[in-house]
């Protein structure tokens, strides 16, 4: 299609699309502090104007980022933990699938980027928060779903087990930002092992409720 076939809402999208991806690589390189506005619109090819047609701020675009990113994970998640096979078996494949796709290119580095500066910004550590919760929220969703699927019964709140699971993966790959060779193989692991931590607690449970 040319450029001149394209309707103002195909062009408003391929612009917002090329200011992401040139803010993507600036902030991994500089973080949010050291990439300027018009530093982005410029790596865009495009003015400080199309910036502020398309985002209020740095931290704004950062957000939409952050959006469409946890959309894509939890699609994955959600077709990975379907409850058709084995549960360890998914829940491992799903653990791989995960950090394959979150690990593999430069969204850990971008990631933290921002957490880092939530430290330092109230307003901005705010917006990630209610992200975070929201993130886990769906999380849970699915979870229950595939528990359910499976016919186990959970021995913590699914609510928790979410966020456990999402503090497990976050260590996982701050400590990857520092050693690069660590194995995939090895959070798909450490899940199993949390996953069967969990049955084990359960059979204690049920144990208990009949003696």
């Amino acid at each position: 299609m040319s450029v001149q076939a394209l309707t103002r809402r195909e062009k408003q999208q391929r612009t917002r699309k090329s200011l992401l991806k040139a803010a993507a690589k600036l902030f991994c390189q500089r973080g949010l502090e050291g990439a300027s506005i018009d530093e982005v619109a410029q790596a865009a090819g495009y003015t400080k104007g199309a910036f502020y047609a398309n985002f209020k701020s740095k931290e704004e675009l950062f957000l939409v980022m952050l959006d469409e990113r946890y959309a894509e994970e939890l699609e994955r998640l959600d077709r990975t933990l379907a409850g058709e096979q084995d549960p360890q078996e998914e829940a491992h494949s799903a653990a791989v699938d995960f950090i394959h796709f979150v690990g593999n290119d430069e969204w850990p580095k971008l990631y933290f980027q921002f957490v880092a500066h939530a430290a330092r910004n109230e307003e901005f550590r705010q917006e990630l928060a209610t992200r975070h919760r929201a993130m886990r929220a769906r999380l849970s969703e699915i979870l229950e779903r595939w528990k359910s699927g499976t016919g186990h019964k959970p021995a913590l709140p699914i609510e928790q087990i979410s966020a456990m699971m999402s503090f497990m993966a976050d260590g996982f790959l701050v400590d990857r930002i520092v050693e690069p060779d660590l194995s995939e193989e090895m959070y798909a692991t450490m899940v199993g092992v949390f996953l069967r931590g969990l049955e084990a607690i359960t059979a204690d449970q049920e144990a208990a409720s009949r003696s």
